[in-house]
């Protein structure tokens, strides 16, 4: 999306009653797309910040690699202090190699990736919730005060999907997020989840596409619409198979709406619905209509 796409798509998810907006945090657009817009993701998050009032918003997720841990805390603090505790700091150990290396930061091997995250997490939860870090790792350290302080408690979100991460999110975070998995996958990650938790109180998300549609000629419209804005050679019927393959939620609003309740009874207690066309305003005002109806 375009900055202005952004700007609206945040405005436009406020007034229909979505409780969070978040944005990806790229460099470059993934799968090999190049030539399109993909603006900055905290710069973009600031004019989020300053044009919505109530819904929440943060990034989904922030590779560790791009910004210093200390930074990126006095960042988050900053905004959050500004939105009176609307922005939800959600980060990850990064995965794109190419936007690594087209920007010039080193991309570690996994274990490396994992040690520089699991010292990052140290740095960030200290300057977001005590207000100061004095640390020295082999990856970072800081020794700062962080000001402005947040405004209430900073919700930090980890999102894993690998054992080692998972784990890291149940004793560590608020939230952890998973992108969107086959059932089988998730449970046995959420196993692992549910094994760690020592007796903390962590919630439960999910991200990913979707589709709803009114009728399936609506499915069709909407998938056309996305093959076309991605640039997929791909039939309507065939991207709607891929989606559903996913474990995405998708078909007419009967169906979409299992689909939801069978996510809450597998734990999930969120899911951040991923929008690639945010032209399909249509589609967005029908899955809030779907989603205030109950699930």
């Amino acid at each position: 999306m375009t900055m202005s796409q952004l700007v609206e798509s945040a405005k436009l998810a406020e007034d229909l009653g979505f409780g969070y907006v978040y944005r990806s945090d790229h460099l470059l657009p993934t799968d090999n797309r190049r030539g399109i817009d993909s603006p900055e993701c905290w710069t973009s998050l600031g004019a989020i910040s300053a044009a919505t009032s109530r819904i929440k918003y943060g990034p989904m997720v922030t590779p560790i690699g791009f910004r210093n841990p200390a930074l990126l805390a006095k960042m988050a603090c900053t905004l959050h202090s500004y939105s009176e505790g609307r922005l939800q700091l959600a980060v990850g150990a990064g995965w794109y190699e190419p936007e690594y290396k087209a920007h010039g930061y080193p991309f570690p091997d996994y274990d490396g990736r994992v040690g520089q995250f699991s010292e990052a997490l140290d740095v960030m939860i200290a300057m977001i919730r005590i207000g100061r870090a004095d640390f020295d790792g082999r990856y970072f350290s800081a020794h700062t005060d962080c000001l402005p302080r947040p405004h209430g408690e900073v919700n930090l979100i980890i999102g894993a999907k690998s054992p080692g991460l998972v784990k890291m999110a149940a004793q560590r975070a608020d939230e952890w997020n998973i992108f969107v998995a086959p059932q089988d996958d998730y449970l046995k990650l959420k196993e692992a989840f549910d094994g760690a938790l020592g007796g903390r109180k962590v919630e439960v998300s999910e991200t990913g596409p979707f589709m709803v549609g009114k009728s399936d000629a609506d499915l069709e419209s909407s998938a056309r619409q996305q093959a076309k804005k991605v640039g997929q050679e791909i039939s309507p019927q065939d991207l709607l198979k891929r989606v559903k393959r996913r474990n995405s939620p998708c078909g007419t609003v009967d169906s979409f709406t299992e689909q939801l309740r069978a996510k809450v009874d597998g734990g999930v207690q969120k899911y951040y619905f991923q929008t690639l066309v945010p032209e399909n305003t249509a589609m967005l005002e029908l899955l809030a209509d779907v989603l205030k109806s109950g699930v």
